[in-house]
């Protein structure tokens, strides 16, 4: 079933260095939230949805590198985030829950421009 659904997400080489790019975006455009809304809890399944699409597209074209994996679990991750910002009831957690997901995201901010270049390195 992972394997169906790794098929389903994945993207061709062709598009991974803008689906690199989109997650990182996203990633920039989330770590500037303050609040909680439905808006930017749906942004954050957006962004887990691109960088589970990216992970599969990567293991997809045979990299070999640990990035499959790190984007992957920045997915799964990012969906484990928002339950907290949303099961979050005083200041002090809300507090803590986005300081999570701003670590996740700033991790990915940094290993998006990565995933593009082992594209063109999984090519040559």
């Amino acid at each position: 079933m992972l394997t169906c659904l790794a098929l389903v997400l994945a993207v061709g080489a062709a598009e991974l260095p803008s689906l690199a790019a989109e997650v990182e975006a996203e990633a920039r455009s989330l770590t500037a939230q303050t609040e909680i809304t439905p808006a930017f809890l749906a942004g954050i399944e957006d962004f887990s949805v691109d960088a589970e699409s990216l992970s599969a597209s990567l293991r997809q074209i045979g990299v070999e590198q640990d990035l499959p994996c790190i984007f992957h679990g920045i997915a799964e991750d990012a969906r484990v985030r928002a339950t907290e910002l949303q099961a979050a009831d005083t200041p002090a957690e809300r507090e803590t829950a986005f300081t999570n997901l701003r670590v996740l995201l700033d991790d990915a901010i940094l290993i998006a421009p990565m995933a593009a270049a082992a594209v063109a390195d999984a090519q040559e």
